[in-house]
């Protein structure tokens, strides 16, 4: 039997790097039996929010642009931080995800059903991620990107775009790829039930 698991203690904190986009902070740490692991860096980034937006016809509206990390063009949902300016509607992770498909693609909706919430990487990451299905879309006008953000819009069929996730024909981030494995499973459910 092992012992109980405990969080560490944190001897000695610092900020070692900010910008607009991350924040590094660099704990110094004692685990429960004694080890001293110092620094420990964690990647302080706002929450995030990815969206599915499921067209009247049943297609799902997906993204392709440019992800310097992998210095590739890669397919994924409409996705971004929780802003300052989104407290002030009481639920942030629901403003983002109204503003980013708005913004990102020109579409509104009428509903947004919260999917789930996960970690992206509990390990090293202080943030979390929300998931959103949205439906009853309509066009609101056109896409208005962030300077250096250019998106392509896709609209394809959800269980197509699972059967390429399936075969490695088309590779995502892992967070969109659970996203729409939810989103599948609730539209199931949804239209077994005679709700959708």
């Amino acid at each position: 039997m092992t012992d109980e698991l405990k969080p560490w203690r944190v001897t000695a904190s610092r900020i070692t790097y900010e910008d607009r986009w991350i924040r590094v902070r660099s704990d110094d740490c004692v685990t429960a039996d004694g080890t001293v692991i110092a620094p420990f860096h964690v990647l302080d980034y706002p929450d995030w929010i990815n969206v599915i937006p499921v067209m009247p016809d049943g297609r799902v509206l997906l993204t392709r642009e440019y992800r310097h990390g992998r210095g590739e063009i890669v397919l994924g949902l409409v996705a971004g931080g929780v802003e300052r300016s989104d407290s002030n509607t009481g639920d942030t992770a629901l403003a983002a995800a109204q503003r980013e498909l708005r913004e990102e693609t020109g579409y509104e909706a009428s509903t947004f059903v919260k999917l789930l919430t996960s970690y992206p990487n509990a390990a090293s990451h202080s943030n979390a991620v929300t998931s959103w299905l949205a439906l009853g879309l309509s066009k609101a006008g056109e896409p208005r990107f962030d300077p250096g953000e250019k998106v392509e819009l896709l609209f394809t069929d959800l269980a197509a775009i699972l059967a390429d996730l399936q075969s490695g024909a088309v590779i995502m981030q892992s967070m969109h790829v659970a996203a729409l494995f939810t989103a599948e499973s609730w539209l199931r459910t949804q239209a077994s039930e005679g709700l959708k």
